[in-house]
C-alpha cells in the first residue's frame, strides 16, 4: 500500500446508512469466514488513539441522515469518512501464520489459502466540526412557552437517546451544545426555551429588582431562585440563571451580551427590518437596570444597514443560516457587500475548526481588501 495502514482491527459493514456499532475484535478475521457478500466489507485506517479506544471495548458509532454525508462518532469526536485509494491490492483473508510460528521441519508443504476479498480502497477518518443545526431544529419543534402555557398533560420533548439518534455528533459534544443552548429538561424531555418566555423571564425579575429598589450584584442566586419560584420551574430558573448571569460565589451580574442580543431577537422578528432610531431606543428602554445597549452585541444576531434610507437593524441571527461555509457566505454578502473582521466572526466563528479557522476560511472563500486603513471582507464573486 502507498501508505501506513494501521493493523485492520474492525471491520465495517456500511451498506446502510443507520447508527451501527462498531467494536474492536482481537480474532476478526476468524469472523470474517462467516461474511458471504465481501462488497460489505469496508476497511477503515484509524491513528493509534483510535485503535486504543477501540482496543479498551469502546464503541464507535456510524451516523447518516437524508441529504447529509455520513460520519463516525467516538464517544467525544467526530469524524468525516473518507474514500482512500490503495496503491496494491489488499487481500482479505482468514488468518496466517506468521514467520516466526511455523516451525523449522526439513519439509516444507503448501497449502490452499482462500481469498475472501480484494481491495483497491479503504475509509480514512478525518476529525471534523460537527454539524448541530440539527439539533436546535429538532428542539424548535417542541418550544416550552413557561408552565402556565403548557396546554397538553402529555410529556413533550426528545429524550437525549432521540437526540443522539437525530445529530450528527458524539455525546460529548451534543452535552456541550445543550450547555450552551436556550434548551433545558422539562419532566425529563429535552425541550427549546421560547425568546417570548426568557425576555419574559429577565424582564420579570427585573421588575422585582425595581420593586425592591436592588441591582443584580446586591442579591444572590438563592434569591433569584426564590423569587423566580413562582414564575416557572426551578429547572427552567437555573437554566436562565446560568445563560444570562455570571455567578461568582454568591454574586451575580447580567452577561451583557446574552441578554442584549436576547432582547433584540425578542424585539425585531416580528418587523425582520426596523428603523435604526426605533429600535436602538426600544432596544435600551426594555433592558434590565445595569445592562446598556450596545450595537457590537448585534453581531450574529442582527446587521445594521446604514447604506438604506432610513437606516435599517435586520434580523439575521447566526442560528437560522446554512451550515455550509458557501450557502452562508452567500446570504452574508448579499445582505452586506462588505464585512469587517469583528461583524463577520460570529456567523463564521461557529464552522471553524482546527484547521480553519476563521481568518483562513474568510481567505479561502471570500476576497479582502482594505478601506482607509481598515480590512473588510467581500464576495469572491462579483454579482
Amino acid at each position: 500500500m502507498d501508505r501506513n495502514l494501521q493493523q485492520v482491527n474492525t471491520i465495517l459493514n456500511l451498506a446502510k446508512l443507520t447508527e451501527h456499532d462498531i467494536k474492536a475484535e482481537s480474532h476478526v478475521l476468524e469472523f470474517v469466514p462467516q461474511i458471504l457478500d465481501s462488497k460489505q466489507v469496508k476497511l477503515l485506517e484509524v491513528n493509534k488513539e483510535t485503535l486504543e479506544y477501540l482496543n479498551s471495548g469502546e464503541c464507535l458509532f456510524i451516523k447518516g441522515i437524508e441529504d447529509s454525508h455520513v460520519v463516525i462518532c467516538s464517544n467525544s469526536s467526530t469524524f468525516e469518512l473518507k474514500e482512500a485509494e490503495t496503491s496494491n491490492s489488499l487481500l482479505l483473508m482468514p488468518p496466517l501464520n506468521n514467520g516466526n510460528l511455523i516451525e523449522e521441519t526439513g519439509s516444507r508443504a503448501l497449502r490452499k489459502q482462500e481469498v475472501l476479498g480484494v481491495y483497491h480502497t479503504y475509509y480514512e477518518m478525518r476529525h471534523t466540526k460537527p454539524k448541530l443545526q440539527s439539533l436546535r431544529n429538532a428542539l424548535a419543534k417542541y418550544p416550552y412557552k413557561g408552565q402556565n402555557s403548557e396546554v397538553s398533560e402529555d410529556v413533550v420533548g426528545l429524550s437525549f437517546t432521540e437526540l443522539k439518534e437525530i445529530t450528527q455528533a458524539s455525546e460529548e459534544e451534543i452535552i456541550n451544545q445543550l450547555q450552551e443552548m436556550q434548551a433545558t429538561k422539562v419532566q425529563g424531555k429535552w425541550r427549546l426555551l421560547d425568546v417570548g418566555f426568557l425576555f419574559g423571564w429577565v424582564s420579570h425579575l427585573d421588575s422585582i429588582l425595581r420593586e425592591k429598589q436592588l441591582s443584580l450584584q446586591e442579591v444572590t442566586p438563592c434569591n433569584v431562585k426564590d423569587w423566580m419560584g413562582l414564575y416557572d420551574i426551578n429547572d427552567v430558573t437555573e437554566k436562565c440563571i446560568s445563560l444570562f448571569m455570571e455567578v461568582d460565589e454568591d454574586n451575580l451580574r447580567w452577561k451583557s451580551e446574552a441578554v442584549s442580543q436576547l432582547f433584540a431577537l425578542y424585539l425585531l422578528p416580528e418587523l425582520r427590518a426596523f428603523d435604526s432610531k426605533d429600535f436602538f431606543t426600544a432596544w435600551q428602554q426594555s433592558m434590565p437596570i445595569g445592562v446598556t445597549a450596545n450595537e457590537e452585541y448585534l453581531n450574529g444576531v442582527a446587521l445594521v444597514d446604514y447604506d438604506s434610507t432610513p437606516s435599517l437593524v435586520k434580523y439575521l441571527p447566526e442560528f437560522e443560516l446554512p451550515e455550509e461555509i458557501s450557502e452562508r457566505l452567500d446570504i452574508l454578502f448579499r445582505n452586506r457587500a462588505k464585512w469587517t473582521l469583528q461583524s463577520i466572526t460570529p456567523y463564521v466563528q461557529p464552522l471553524a475548526d482546527n484547521n480553519l479557522n476563521v481568518a483562513a476560511l474568510l481567505t479561502k472563500y471570500a476576497r479582502s481588501s482594505t478601506i482607509n486603513g481598515v480590512k473588510y471582507y467581500s464576495s469572491k464573486y462579483i454579482t
